[in-house]
């Protein structure tokens, strides 16, 4: 069976949207998510989901996903300006690591002026340092980051550097702007045919601008079309961002689907 997650960027929000931690399990088992993909630190600042009551809630949140057979992987955005950032940085993320008993990372490393800012050499220094965490605690460590990295000045030789050290590739195919999902997918698997390990895209979920849907049906139809294609591929495993941006034609998309 393909592997099915979601990332989830601001978990309070979603508690309370969904009534508590075990509410949202129940929504992921019907969805039939097998992983959970939670924003835990952005630089070197942990993320609001894995601190204060918060943190209690995402403790609680991967012990009841455990047990309903559900990973929970970590996501952490980089920027890496200087080799002390990268190893500040990092050691967050091993700080987490040791708190939280993730099933995997990923390594949110995207371009433009607002993200990555660092060398090709800081890029390296960041994906090593990230392998070598996730070898020691036996996990694996993605990137997921622009489904056209030729497509950002510059970007391309440090997207390589950082996706060197990953176990597995997720672009962000967000299609909702696109004459189809095709036509974008087919436009990612292009981008990413130098990148030798296992492509999984992630599809858009949500409502709105920079690659988002036009409507709620739009988003539920697209999610249909995303996963057919990546069944007919076989891909081995898939993702859409963003939980809380998802409408519910596109919760019944997956309710009704297989993964």
């Amino acid at each position: 069976m393909t592997d099915r997650a979601i990332y989830i960027w601001k978990l309070q929000p979603i508690i309370n949207a969904e009534g508590s931690v075990p509410k949202i399990i129940e929504k992921a088992r019907r969805a039939r998510l097998s992983q959970l993909w939670v924003k835990i630190a952005d630089g070197a600042q942990k993320y609001a989901n894995v601190t204060g009551a918060t943190g209690n809630r995402f403790a609680d949140l991967i012990q009841r996903a455990h047990a309903a057979n559900i990973q929970v992987w970590g996501w952490h955005v980089p920027y890496c300006e200087t080799t002390a950032d990268v190893n500040a940085e990092v050691a967050v993320v091993s700080g987490l690591v040791q708190q939280f008993p993730l099933d995997g990372l990923i390594m949110d490393a995207e371009g433009g002026a607002e993200f990555f800012r660092g060398d090709a050499t800081r890029a390296d220094q960041y994906g090593d340092a990230m392998r070598t965490l996730a070898n020691a605690n036996n996990i694996p460590l993605a990137i997921s980051s622009n489904d056209i990295p030729q497509n950002i000045g510059g970007w391309l030789p440090r997207f390589n550097k950082i996706a060197a050290h990953a176990t597995v590739n997720f672009p962000q195919v967000y299609y909702g702007g696109s004459p189809s999902v095709e036509h974008r997918l087919d436009r990612a698997v292009a981008g990413n045919a130098h990148v030798t390990i296992p492509f999984c895209p992630v599809g858009a979920a949500w409502i709105g601008d920079g690659g988002g849907c036009a409507s709620a049906s739009a988003s539920a139809e697209r999610a249909r079309q995303f996963i057919r294609l990546v069944h007919d591929r076989g891909y081995p495993s898939y993702s859409f961002w963003h939980w809380a941006g998802a409408p519910m034609a596109f919760w019944e998309v997956l309710n009704t689907t297989s993964p």
